[in-house]
């Protein structure tokens, strides 16, 4: 399955972080977020787009949401 933006996906999907389509400014932030390659998030709301990594809850704006790549994890 090919990765695709986290604006992708629709509420409730948990998805596994596969890399960034951004600069260096945009991954530093993210990885200062705790959203890195590897790491499993669930994508709470689409509009803003509202993550949950760990224990917090982020909202990440549409450009962000665009170039952050990931896949479905199957339950």
């Amino acid at each position: 399955m090919s990765p695709k933006p986290l604006s992708k996906f629709p509420p409730g999907t948990k998805v596994k972080i596969v890399s960034f389509c951004g600069g260096c400014r945009l991954r530093g932030r993210m990885c200062a977020l705790g959203i890195f390659p590897g790491v499993e998030i669930e994508v709470s709301r689409s509009c803003p787009l509202q993550i949950k990594v760990k224990d917090s809850t982020l909202l990440l704006g549409k450009g962000a949401g665009e170039k952050i790549l990931g896949i479905p994890i199957e339950e």
